[in-house]
């Protein structure tokens, strides 16, 4: 039986930053903001709340992170770990565990 999957794919270019939600019909579609999982109703809580257009990467971390944070709370199939990832017209980077454990606090 096929494995459903929903990806999220990132970028930059002329006109600007981009997010864009794969689901797993094939549709591809750019959004504001996106979560994925279980626990994406908990995030999409935080996420809706706090997103303001306009706002820059370092504004966002924090709230990535309490998004993110909801989820694994509320969701116990989110488990306990997690990934952030800056993409910037400069390139691509992960926040190391550090970043986020003191984003979380």
């Amino acid at each position: 039986a096929p494995l459903p999957m929903q990806a999220l794919i990132g970028g930059v270019d002329e006109t600007g930053p981009h997010v864009f939600n794969l689901d797993p019909y094939g549709s591809l579609i750019e959004e504001k903001v996106v979560s994925t999982g279980s626990g994406s109703p908990f995030a999409y809580g935080v996420l809706e709340d706090r997103y303001i257009e306009g706002s820059t990467v370092e504004e966002m971390k924090s709230i990535v992170v309490k998004a993110v944070n909801a989820a694994m709370n509320r969701d116990v199939a989110s488990g306990d770990n997690f990934d952030i990832a800056i993409i910037k017209e400069d390139g691509f980077r992960e926040l190391s565990k550090e970043e986020k454990m003191a984003l979380l606090n």
